[in-house]
Parts: C-alpha cells; structure tokens; sequence
C-alpha cells in the first residue's frame, strides 16, 4: 500500500501528516500503527515491569539509533493516547522519602499500581489515567505526571496557590498517601497531550533503560490512522481555514520532507 497522508480522527480535532515522497507500507502486520508497540503494564494484575532492551550484538552506534527510534516511538504513542481521549485533570504524584524509597523505581510503581486500582474498585469504577515517570532533578529519585478522567470520586483540596502559566487553580488529591501531589483541571486535551509527552525526553531512555516508560488503564482509547493518497496543494485550499496548528520537518538523509497539520 502507498499513501503520502496519514490522518487521525481525535474527540478534538484531526492531525493529519503528509510526506512529500510516497510512503509504502505493508498489508500484512495486523495492527500496523502499533508494529513496534512497547508492553504496557497492566495495573489490574502482577505484571513484570521491565522488558529486554540491549541486544549484546549491536555496535555502540546500532543501540544509539535504536534509543533514538524507541524514544520517538514512546513519545508518539503517548501522544496518540492522550489524544485519542478527553482529559478531566492534570496530576503530580510525589513521594515522602522518609515513607517509600523513591530511588527504587520498582517500589514506587507498586505505590502507583496499588493507588490505581483502589481508586478503580472503590471510588472511580470509570477511571481512565495516562501516567509517566519522570527522573527528579537530582538524578536519583522519580515521580508521575498524568492525565486522569473519570475520576469523580477522587477528593480534591484547595491549595491556595495557581499555575504560573495558566493560572489555572492547583488542588491537592487527599486520596494520595504517600507523598505531595498537585492537580489541575484539563480545558485543552491538544495542549495537555503535547505537555505530558514533553516529559519523554534524552534521559528517559537512560533511566528508564529497562522498564516501562508509561502506564495506561486498559479502557483508554486509541485512535487508529487512515492512509490517503493526496495533493497537498489541494488539501490546503480546502482546509486551510481550519488548520489551527502546522509544523514542517526536513530528513535530508532520508530526502523526505514532512508536514504536520492540526485540524479543528
């Protein structure tokens, strides 16, 4: 199959890319958009929360360009499901250190895992989350951000304080006992799904070498592309109007240039 425009249908608006040069791609891999789909943990059971990663074969420039294509894959998956779904809130989870040893990756994934399915059997049965770890500044310990809806049961507190940007009013979540925590209402998915994936960045691949990279519930949505052959030029008298957001991309090894649009 060839197509030169690959679009997706989001509950706010459509992202569609084009590429100059004619993309083919094969009919036979099932689920296509997801060929190289990292396992996710699964919070409603024991799952093991690290995967293989280094093949011992690679030269050192093999496992450099296989980090760079892995973390560009996690980041528009990321952005993908927080796309594909409408956000009610935006959260910070952090850890008393004097409680959870929040160098212990493994230790605070627990903490998460055991919070999340409380919160799904007893106060928010409909809850949809999108987390991702996040290394602190001190190169030691870790923390979530993530994307929730779904969640009237959870309680919120005033904290007297408003974000910096938005100065939108930040809550404290009192369901969470093992640390800090800041929360605030979602009015852009668009916006909210570009700033958590800015949290995937260069170190997420070091510090995160071995283990997962996001957690999601399993009653998300993802929104499957659709491929087109089209003339680009056509396209924008058409839509143009429409198009809230473009963005062009150059790949001179690959003599491909890429355009990405967003659509109201």
């Amino acid at each position: 199959m060839e197509y030169n425009c690959r679009v997706y249908d989001y509950p706010t608006g459509q992202h569609v890319t084009i590429y100059k040069r004619t993309i083919t791609r094969s009919d036979d891999t099932g689920n296509e958009e997801y060929e190289d789909l990292e396992v996710e943990a699964d919070m409603d059971t024991n799952v093991n929360f690290t995967k293989p990663y280094k093949n011992e074969d690679r030269t050192k420039e093999e496992e450099e360009y296989c980090k760079k294509v892995s973390l560009s894959g996690t980041k528009n998956r990321i952005y993908n499901i927080s796309r594909s779904n409408v956000w009610d809130w935006f959260i910070t989870l952090t850890f008393d250190r004097e409680r959870t040893d929040a160098s212990d990756y493994d230790i605070i994934v627990r903490r998460l895992q055991i919070f999340l399915n409380n919160l799904q059997k007893r106060q928010c049965p409909n809850l949809k989350y999108l987390i991702v770890p996040e290394f602190h500044d001190d190169k030691t310990h870790y923390h979530f951000h993530g994307l929730l809806s779904g969640c009237e049961g959870l309680r919120f507190k005033f904290s007297g304080h408003y974000s910096k940007k938005e100065k939108l009013p930040v809550y404290y979540i009192l369901n969470w006992k093992w640390g800090f925590t800041t929360a605030t209402r979602v009015y852009d998915t668009q916006r909210a799904s570009s700033y958590i994936t800015k949290y995937i960045s260069k170190d997420t691949g070091t510090f995160l070498k071995e283990k997962h990279r996001y957690y999601a519930s399993r009653n998300i949505s993802r929104a499957k592309p659709q491929y087109f052959i089209i003339d680009e030029e056509d396209f924008l008298k058409v839509y143009g109007s429409s198009i809230t957001y473009s963005k062009s991309v150059t790949i001179p090894d690959a003599h491909q240039q890429i355009n990405y649009y967003e659509i109201r």
